[in-house]
């Protein structure tokens, strides 16, 4: 699908369209949360998520986000991402709010994120605190 947003910008969760290379090269480069992640890694990931690539007028990649998802009960908005020349324009806030209302996760009970505290672009789309964090763990994998 295909939504048009603001200044020419729109976004499409048509995987086929989404320039791995710049995401990898901007997740692995620029974001706290996934430098250094290797490329393989982002292309698995890709081809198991609910992928939303942010384009320009013309087609080029200006952001990025996906979302772990069994499409029923759970979903991760996870890797959001927009280019620093996409900044300051709309561009983010227009992707979160198509991805936080994608129709395929119409009915998911619950959406989670882990973002920095204080991320207002996040809480304007309804995300809050964890209603009981101490029912959450994790397991962190031993990389080498």
């Amino acid at each position: 699908m295909r939504w048009d947003g603001p200044d020419g910008y729109w976004v499409s969760d048509d995987k086929s369209l989404v320039d791995v290379a710049a995401v990898h090269t901007w997740l692995s480069e620029e974001a706290y949360w996934a430098l250094g992640r290797p490329f393989s890694v982002l292309a698995r990931a890709i081809e198991n998520s609910l992928v939303l690539g942010l384009y320009t007028a013309d087609g080029t990649q200006a952001g990025f986000a996906r979302y772990v998802t069994d499409f029923a009960t759970f979903a991760w908005l996870c890797d959001v991402f927009v280019a620093a020349e996409h900044r300051g324009r709309g561009a983010g806030t227009f992707l979160v709010e198509t991805a936080v209302n994608h129709p395929g996760l119409s009915g998911v009970r619950r959406q989670i994120l882990a973002a920095e505290p204080g991320r207002s672009i996040y809480r304007r789309q309804g995300f809050t605190q964890l209603h009981s964090p101490e029912r959450w763990m994790e397991r962190r994998a031993q990389l080498p």
